[in-house]
């Protein structure tokens, strides 16, 4: 059981979550300001905000155990984050982004039509509610050994004050509070690291070389593994595409980045986001080694034990709390970000489009019903979690998870072909989407392939069919028309129109800036340290 003055510390937290919601919300009055803050958020709050999203507690907490076992080989699967942002800064967003739309499955109608965009929502929705369900369900189980206290009571702790603030701010408290709980896992990583190196009495190049003696820096595999989650070409190829999806088709991360001022903005928030996101994981594993160290390569029942037998055995009173409170912030750092945009999708791509009967005058939903259907999201992430999620879910979660795999290389095939290509049309994509996702499912289960192989697998099979099929549909868009939401075409447009720069920064697809290079000598850097320090 944790201490009243650690208790007081965390409850010290929560209620200064809610209050950053209630003061970030005052001024929201339009759906614009709920979804989008109005399109003036900083780059820098945006950028901390995508990477909090990301560094759940799953990995605030199992980031350390799963290198106490693996070694820093855990990395690989984050190394092409800088490389799917390059993708975005050369390609997508400058299309998605001059298009002004709230939600991203917009796109997929204006590119294609109803079928291929309702599908591409559909794949959010189920991707969504198993993601933040996972992000909050391991974290509970992990805050019920530290804590003592009922799941029944940590789960409806972390979403409901996450649905308060993210009610009352919208995106904006979404983003500042994901500001607050970054530096909170930051500072939990590095007290982690302080006293464990006390107790030690040891330097940390004398730790972490008692690691690599041990082969714990072995990363770089380049054997051609089906199976090898972490080898060099499931990383490379498989996830690559699964972070272009993420980075650029998927609604959590870019709503967050079109909040931006100006192109400029979401530049730099997409590029730093990949330099906070890459380093903290990186440390997080660094923490694993130096535990190892501590505990001599001891084994522990489970991965996750290795962090929390720590809080609790080595951590002193107060910062035990503080450490916990990390645990809250990266849970709920994640559910508001998913939260938010759950709401936004339903209300711009179902509600608005199949049942909304404004009163004259009015456009779009009111911000009442919005901040409603926020609320109700929040409740059923509850339920789905408790009631969907008991028992021996920690398996299920496992099995599950790989299933999401099956249809994000779909998406993505979909949204490349919709933006790449001019022949692509709805029903073709739609049925690449489709029978890519059943022949992804067939080769996984067959040669039992790394999740990580599934979303380029998926990809590869929609972009296929998808084209096929849309030779053989006839096209229900004139090319003329379709033109413009093209990269290609996007490009050509903006050039005709005098329009190649916005704040000194290209906003032309296909354009190689400065921010493009330097996330691809990142990308590169990456693969020159870890050979270095193997």
């Amino acid at each position: 059981m944790i201490s009243t003055i650690d208790g007081i510390i965390i409850l010290v937290y929560i209620l200064g979550m809610l209050a950053v919601g209630y003061f970030m919300g005052k001024d929201n009055e339009t759906q614009e300001d709920y979804f989008l803050a109005g399109r003036s958020m900083p780059w820098l709050p945006i950028a901390l905000s995508v990477a909090a999203t990301m560094i759940s507690a799953n990995a605030f907490i199992g980031g350390p155990g799963w290198a106490y076992g693996s070694g820093l080989a855990p990395f690989m699967v984050n190394i092409t984050v800088p490389l799917a942002i390059f993708f975005a800064f050369f390609a997508s967003t400058p299309v998605i982004y001059q298009l002004k739309v709230t939600s991203v499955y917009q796109y997929m109608e204006y590119r294609l039509g109803p079928i291929t965009r309702i599908l591409t929502v559909l794949q959010f929705f189920i991707n969504s509610l198993i993601q933040v369900s996972s992000m909050v369900f391991i974290p509970s189980l992990i805050l019920q050994t530290i804590t003592g206290w009922s799941l029944t009571v940590i789960v409806p702790l972390i979403v409901t004050a996450a649905i308060i603030y993210t009610i009352t701010g919208g995106i904006k408290a979404v983003i500042w509070t994901d500001v607050i709980q970054t530096v909170i896992v930051w500072g939990g990583m590095f007290l982690a690291i302080f006293i464990a190196l006390k107790r030690l009495d040891m330097g940390l190049f004398e730790t972490l070389g008692q690691a690599k003696a041990a082969g714990k820096f072995h990363t770089l595999d380049f054997g051609f593994s089906l199976t090898n989650t972490n080898a060099f070409w499931a990383s490379l190829i498989g996830g690559t595409v699964m972070w272009v999806r993420y980075f650029s088709f998927d609604q959590a991360q870019m709503q967050r980045v079109l909040t931006a001022k100006s192109m400029k903005g979401v530049k730099k928030s997409f590029l730093s986001s990949a330099f906070i996101m890459n380093i903290m994981y990186f440390l997080m594993l660094t923490v694993g080694l130096i535990l190892w160290v501590f505990y001599g390569g001891k084994e522990f029942e489970s991965s996750n034990q290795v962090m929390i037998g720590f809080i609790l055995e080595e951590m002193p009173v107060g910062v035990v709390g503080l450490v916990i409170a990390g645990a809250f912030a990266a849970a709920m750092s994640s559910v508001d970000s998913i939260l938010n945009s759950l709401t936004t999708v339903f209300i711009k791509d179902i509600y608005e489009k199949y049942f909304f009967k404004g009163k004259e005058g009015q456009s779009e939903a009111s911000l009442k019903l919005t901040m409603t259907i926020s609320a109700v999201f929040g409740v059923i992430i509850i339920f789905f979690v408790i009631i969907g999620f008991s028992g021996t879910v920690k398996s299920v979660l496992d099995v599950v998870g790989k299933y999401i795999s099956y249809f994000s290389g779909p998406a993505c095939g979909a949204f490349l072909l919709a933006m790449f290509t001019n022949k692509a049309n709805d029903k073709g994509v739609a049925t690449g989407f489709i029978l890519g996702m059943i022949g992804t499912f067939f080769i996984s289960t067959s040669l039992g392939t790394s999740w990580l192989w599934n979303p380029a697998i998926g990809a590869a099979l929609s972009v296929a069919i998808g084209y096929i099929a849309s030779m053989i549909f006839p096209a229900t868009k004139k090319t003329e028309d379709i033109k413009q939401y093209t990269a290609q075409g996007m490009r050509a447009k903006l050039i005709a129109e005098g329009k190649t720069e916005e704040d000194g920064v290209s906003i032309l697809p296909f354009s190689m800036d400065k921010y493009a290079i330097i996330a691809l000598v990142f990308f590169v850097s990456q693969y020159i340290l870890l050979a270095l320090i193997q």
